[in-house]
């Protein structure tokens, strides 16, 4: 049987619900009982509104610590509760933020201007683009603690331009006073590979003709197995051809007169202890680094006149009563000083050896017109003027075993040979010994210190200075072999290049033979500075007007 439904019209006897009823289920009070959301929403508002409160409050009670995100660090501590002292009222020190602006740089790089100026006035390359320079704030970061140093910028600030370098600088038609560099090699790290080679030792700039490899021969020569009585100077040294004084500075203790002459670098290249008041220390370039950093200049008369007489005329006599060994010309002369010094000694000899001489000059006339035409002194300058030539000429191959020279004529009528004083025109055959150009600092775009690399691991199985400077060093091949070219080379640089540094200035790991490497600091700021192109300022300029060797 087919139950009836709703559908068909029938009435089912069921009980159907009314709109009271179902009005009746519903809670009239609900909206005086908070759901969980609008209990929450409450609490959140009442606890916002308490920080704001206790913000503003602490603002009131301790306006610096309430303002500063850490304690600024130790050379500014003086500043730490004068805010206005670096920073502008509600403005960005930084140019990271979207409210900085060229005019929020200018007053916040204002600010530390006040006693920055002198390194603000350092730009850091002519060719810099200026509107790439950030603010002094986008790189010092303060804030960071007592012991923080703002100095030490992260690698991202150098790396950002130096990446693509070309990309970041001004064309050189913009400052056509500074050529810009050949290479153009990118820098994002410390390593083979993502660091170039140190440009300042791919030349020497020097004109010195000067060997380590054959100084730091025993004996200062090739031969040095000659018996000891057959040892003469010029071929084996030993310490028994030195002078008295020059031999208590290189032999060693214990060491017999007879043994062979050994130099090492101390011998020549001095370090000056903190507080020395050696003048070789007064220098534009040392002044600036700290004690001990660099080699005090190299003194011909301290470190090279102990071998490196500088005779008149050879040292050899003659009848007429020659050159003395002991007269000898001082160094450092011009060409000028050269003629007088020369002129003098020998004039000097001469009226020693023939006191007539002496005498008929005392007797000359006065006056220099009638006494140039005077029989005795024309003699006394012809006699003179024979030795001149020989001396000159002396002088001239002494001062070309380590200078270039540059050809001079000398005016006649600053001679002080009689005869000539009064002559017009000038003497020929004389010359200037042309510049050294030794760097006194090789890197002068980067920062070192001698001091704490020495005795290093990696050397201590040798002499110390041997572990950067090898090419100072003739091998045991070469030794045997005699004069060789790599060992009279004047144009090799004796400093290592990037290859010495790595070893030690870069991540912690193991090499391949599973010694420890690295470890030590290898950031930019390490050894470069930023403000007017490092710490010794440009690289001197090359000696244009001297001719290529």
């Amino acid at each position: 049987m087919v139950q009836p439904t709703e559908s068909d019209g029938r009435d089912t006897g069921a009980k159907r619900p009314t709109s009271r009823g179902q009005v009746s289920r519903i809670d009239r009070d609900y909206y005086r009982r908070p759901s969980l959301l609008q209990r929450a929403r409450r609490w959140v508002a009442v606890a916002g509104l308490a920080a704001g409160v206790a913000w503003v409050a602490w603002g009131a009670i301790d306006p610096p610590r309430h303002h500063s995100p850490g304690p600024v660090a130790a050379v500014h501590a003086r500043w730490e509760r004068d805010c206005q002292a670096c920073h502008e009222p509600f403005q960005p020190i930084t140019d990271d933020t979207f409210l900085s602006t060229a005019a929020t740089r200018d007053r916040a790089d204002a600010k530390c201007e006040v006693c920055h100026a002198d390194v603000a006035a350092r730009p850091h390359h002519p060719l810099q683009n200026f509107h790439e320079v950030g603010s002094c704030g986008s790189c010092h970061q303060d804030h960071r603690g007592r012991d923080a140093d703002i100095v030490r910028v992260a690698d991202r600030t150098c790396t950002h331009c130096h990446a693509d370098i070309a990309a970041h600088r001004l064309p050189a038609t913009e400052a056509p006073a500074v050529a810009p560099s050949p290479v153009e090699q990118p820098v994002t790290g410390f390593a083979a590979g993502t660091h170039p080679p140190f440009r300042g030792l791919e030349r020497d700039p020097g004109r010195l003709k000067f060997s380590h490899g054959r100084h730091m021969l025993a004996g200062l020569s090739f031969a040095p197995d000659a018996a000891p009585g057959q040892r003469e100077r010029g071929t084996a040294w030993t310490y028994a051809m030195l002078a008295e004084a020059d031999r208590a500075r290189y032999q060693p203790r214990g060491e017999s007169v007879d043994a062979l002459v050994q130099l090492d670098c101390a011998s020549c290249h001095e370090f000056a202890p903190a507080g020395s008041d050696d003048l070789r220390s007064v220098s534009t370039l040392l002044t600036g680094a700290p004690p001990g950093a660099y080699p005090l200049p190299v003194e011909f008369e301290r470190h090279c006149a102990a071998c490196h007489q500088l005779p008149v005329a050879g040292g050899v006599g003659d009848a007429a009563g020659g050159t003395g060994a002991d007269s000898v010309l001082p160094h450092g002369l011009s060409g000028a000083e050269i003629r007088r010094a020369l002129e003098a000694t020998l004039l000097g000899e001469a009226l020693r050896g023939d006191p007539a001489l002496l005498e008929r000059a005392a007797a000359a006339p006065p006056l220099p017109s009638i006494r140039e035409t005077d029989p005795a002194a024309v003699a006394l300058g012809e006699m003179v003027g024979e030795r001149l030539a020989r001396a000159q000429s002396f002088a001239r191959a002494t001062c070309e075993k380590c200078h270039d020279l540059v050809e001079r004529d000398l005016p006649a009528a600053t001679s002080l040979l009689p005869g000539r004083a009064g002559r017009s025109g000038t003497d020929a055959g004389w010359f200037d010994v042309a510049p050294t150009a030794v760097p006194a600092i090789w890197l002068t775009k980067s920062r070192f210190n001698h001091q704490p690399h020495r005795n290093l691991p990696h050397a201590l199985d040798r002499h110390e200075c041997q572990g950067c400077h090898a090419a100072a060093y003739p091998d045991d091949a070469t030794r045997q072999a005699g004069i060789a070219g790599q060992v009279l080379d004047n144009s090799k640089v004796m400093i290592a290049g990037l290859e010495s540094c790595t070893s030690c200035h870069a991540p912690l790991g193991r090499d391949a033979a599973g010694r420890s490497v690295g470890g030590v600091r290898h950031d930019c700021v390490e050894c470069h500075g930023y403000h007017g192109l490092g710490p010794h300022g440009p690289a001197a300029a090359p000696v244009a007007a001297l001719p290529e060797r």
